[in-house]
């Protein structure tokens, strides 16, 4: 996903290419489909994790929209990167 020299990488794929770097410092890939895969659905436990802590009112409203929003980044970076 290198950004071409027309267009500079988006914020989602700077957040894509940072996930990958620490993937691949464990020998792992997220264009590679069972780890693309597990990443979603650890990701959606995460997400759930954020909707009882807004529940609990340990974050508000606001802070919970944001983190969805870092959620929903996150969850784009496989298919960014070309893979799922």
């Amino acid at each position: 996903m290198p950004a071409d020299e027309q267009r500079p990488l988006t914020t989602e794929e700077k957040l894509a290419a940072s996930i990958e770097r620490t993937f691949a410092e464990h020998g792992r890939t997220l264009t590679d489909p069972d780890t693309a895969e597990a990443f979603g659905i650890t990701l959606g436990v995460i997400r759930k994790l954020l909707a009882g802590a807004r529940h609990s009112e340990v974050i508000d409203d606001g802070q919970h929209r944001e983190l969805d929003a870092l959620y929903l980044g996150m969850l784009a970076a496989p298919n960014l990167l070309g893979g799922e």
